[in-house]
């Protein structure tokens, strides 16, 4: 029988910047009271889990969801570069609203032609994919028939699903969004991954 390994790719809990629409990339904000509330419930969903690892964004909104899901449980979460949210450059900290002024153009493939957002000083989707996926093969290739938790961000996991599922990132807006505090698995077995939970 092929040896089963399990991701649970959490998004994190929501933030005060995500209620005031304002894009965060590499930036922070804290987890509002409600963020915190999301965390505790997938720590709840998840306690009859056994979780034998756990890999977060370094970012501080991720780790603090990571912690409240992690509670007593005797798991050292790995803090890694690769799965921060994508980086916006001149973006980050500005409501949707003023990057839709300052610019329009990018602004329109950002959100509905991602396969050709290109932003100075901002990360391009393709190079978010990249690193992500990467980052999450290698943890299947280290953490072989375990159940890993990873807590990153929205537009990283959309990312993700789009590469596993098969999706042209051109499509990223036609998929679904998991919502602050929600999360599903992938699931690899032999060299086949799947998602399950979307």
């Amino acid at each position: 029988m092929t040896a089963q390994t399990e991701i649970i790719l959490v998004r994190h809990g929501e933030t005060e910047w995500n209620l005031k629409n304002k894009l965060q990339g590499h930036k922070n904000s804290p987890l509002t009271l409600n963020g915190k509330k999301q965390a505790l419930e997938v720590k709840n969903a998840l306690d009859c889990y056994e979780i034998h690892g756990a890999y977060v964004s370094p970012l501080k909104r991720a780790v603090d969801t990571m912690e409240i899901i992690l509670g007593d449980r005797k798991v050292q979460a790995v803090k890694s570069n690769n799965l921060k949210e994508i980086s916006l450059g001149p973006w980050e900290g500005k409501t949707k609203e003023a990057t839709k002024k300052s610019h329009p153009e990018e602004y329109e493939k950002f959100w509905h032609q991602q396969d050709k957002f290109l932003l100075g000083g901002a990360e391009s989707y393709h190079q978010l994919q990249k690193r992500l996926v990467s980052e999450l093969k290698s943890i299947f290739k280290k953490e072989t028939s375990k159940t890993i938790l990873v807590v990153t961000h929205w537009i990283a996991i959309k990312a993700v699903i789009a590469y596993f599922t098969s999706t042209p990132l051109r499509q990223l807006s036609t998929m679904p969004d998991l919502g602050n505090g929600e999360f599903l698995t992938l699931i690899k077995e032999g060299e086949s991954i799947e998602v399950s939970g979307l």
